[in-house]
């Protein structure tokens, strides 16, 4: 058994391989966005070592706390709204698609009767009459131009 190798692409030696933009783009934002992440958190543990310095701590704790429960106040009231929120979106769909639903049904209903009802009158009575036209062109071939 012979084991498949891999194709490798053969290159002039004057070929390089460059960068698309738009890989030149993703990188540098990716550096940018990696720079920005270490500035901040260097900045952080500056903050941390200043408040440790200066004996402060205590009092941001306490900031902090306070607005950490303002936070999550926040979030109960938002999400008490987002409930009432889905509560009238659940009522407007009862309320208006459910009609809705109901006309299109009727549209359909209405449909298929005129349907079957063209394909009663018009349709069965025009294929008689276009195959008793084609029996009888056939009939008269035979009898009066001889068998073909």
């Amino acid at each position: 058994m012979s084991e498949a190798t891999p194709t490798q692409v053969n290159r002039l030696p004057d070929e390089t391989v460059t960068e698309t933009r738009a890989a030149k783009e993703s990188r540098r934002r990716m550096i940018m966005i990696g720079v920005a992440v270490a500035v901040i958190v260097i900045l952080i543990i500056a903050g941390f070592v200043g408040m440790i310095v200066a004996g402060t701590t205590g009092t941001w704790r306490d900031v902090i706390i306070i607005l950490m429960g303002l936070e999550s106040l926040m979030i109960g009231g938002l999400t008490l709204f987002l409930i009432y929120q889905v509560m009238m979106l659940v009522k407007l769909l009862r309320d208006e698609v459910t009609p809705l639903i109901k006309s299109a049904q009727e549209t359909v209903n209405s449909a298929r009767g005129t349907t079957a009802f063209v394909g009663k009158k018009i349709v069965t009575p025009t294929i008689t009459v276009s195959s008793n036209m084609a029996r009888l062109t056939r009939m008269m071939r035979v009898l009066f131009k001889g068998k073909e």
